[in-house]
């Protein structure tokens, strides 16, 4: 990860380019990228791919693949700075190389999250939902997976509105369609307490715990003869938001300073105490209990997560560690000074921990140690 905003993975486009994927704009980039000597995106391979010694070698050749390119052009001296900036390059190459074994070497036990979650019924049972799935829909009359296949064990309790809760762990991650037809994708040590069906209620009301990514269905409900729509309303601890029809991302968990309301599609009604604000798309609507602030965003930044990123714009080191936290089920802890630099960049939530924190310590501001489950930083 950059200290600035990468355009794309250099990994990424390589690999794109082996297999005759790359696009022309792509393919221009890498282009320039690999002409300027800039190493400052590379990302050292896993070292399952290849021995130590066959990367190392590879990086060398391709270092004095470019050194034969440039003593074939004919009347150009390469100057003794040039020489100066290939072994530069090669030898942060290999120094990335060293960081990331290193951190790797520390990184067995720790997997990035997965597809999992536990559903509470409201007599207390607990369902552990199946990992091999990533959703459960709720129907009016039976609870099934996403791909069809039977939930057993609670359809008997869908027959009235009774309260159930679906929670993912740290490093958990479940997609739950709700009676309405509206979906919900759950982050990492999340919860969505919510009725087993929304019929003749005034309106359908759920709670969320930590961060939840809504798309919500239209839905009518009769009153005097008449049918009017039946508002969909979000609980947390500081904000209720109120949608009739919408995209948006809630993030309500405890360690982070407030609640953040992020709009997608819509409109949506942000309520705090005596406060009402009406958010429109790329706007976030924040609130700690002193009033709401209502600030314009960049919305893939608060959604990738939900796509499978991590993607940080200009976030201090403490708001990236907390998602990196939550995702791979470690503790966090800070020694010495902790760093003011933002970071930004977008990786992947699939690789390993040891990937991830090797792309921070290249900005140079952070370095990482981890013991068992606990990540230090240092400065």
């Amino acid at each position: 990860m950059k200290h600035q905003n990468p355009i794309y993975s250099i990994p990424e486009l390589a690999d794109k380019w082996q297999k005759g994927t790359i696009t022309t704009e792509e393919k221009a980039y890498y282009e320039q990228w690999y002409a300027s000597f800039n190493d400052e995106e590379l990302f050292v391979a896993h070292p399952t791919a290849e021995s130590q010694d066959q990367l190392a070698a590879r990086l060398y050749t391709k270092v004095m693949h470019r050194i034969d390119r440039d003593e074939q052009k004919p009347l150009k001296m390469i100057s003794w700075s040039k020489w100066y900036s290939i072994a530069a390059v090669l030898l942060l190459m290999l120094g990335g190389l060293l960081v990331y074994n290193r951190l790797f070497e520390a990184d067995q036990v720790i997997s990035p999250g997965k597809n999992t979650a536990v559903l509470k019924l409201s007599d207390g049972k607990l369902i552990t939902l199946s990992d091999q799935k990533n959703g459960v829909v709720i129907d009016a009359t039976k609870l099934t997976y996403s791909d069809g296949t039977e939930l057993n064990g609670a359809d008997e309790h869908l027959g009235h509105a009774t309260a159930m809760t679906v929670t993912t762990p740290m490093g958990g991650t479940y997609q739950i369609s709700l009676p309405d037809g509206s979906k919900v994708w759950l982050n990492a040590a999340s919860s969505l307490t919510f009725p087993s069906n929304f019929d003749g209620q005034r309106d359908r009301r759920v709670e969320v715990k930590g961060e939840a990514y809504f798309e919500i269905s239209k839905a009518y409900v009769k009153q005097g003869g008449h049918e009017k729509r039946q508002a969909f309303v979000v609980v947390t601890n500081k904000q209720e938001i109120e949608v009739l029809g919408t995209h948006f991302n809630v993030k309500n968990y405890e360690d982070e300073p407030g609640v953040r309301t992020t709009l997608l599609e819509g409109s949506i009604k942000v309520s705090a105490g005596a406060e009402r604000k009406i958010i429109v798309p790329g706007q976030q609507a924040f609130s700690n209990g002193a009033g709401i602030e209502v600030s314009s965003v960049n919305v893939s930044d608060v959604v990738a997560w939900k796509d499978g990123n991590f993607q940080f714009n200009d976030e201090n080191i403490e708001n990236v560690m907390r998602a990196i936290s939550r995702w791979y089920d470690v503790d966090i802890v800070f020694k010495g000074a902790i760093t003011r630099e933002k970071f930004g960049g977008t990786i992947s939530r699939s690789k390993p921990i040891a990937e991830v924190l090797a792309s921070l310590e290249e900005t140079g501001y952070v370095k990482f140690k981890i013991e068992g489950r606990r990540v230090i930083i240092m400065p």
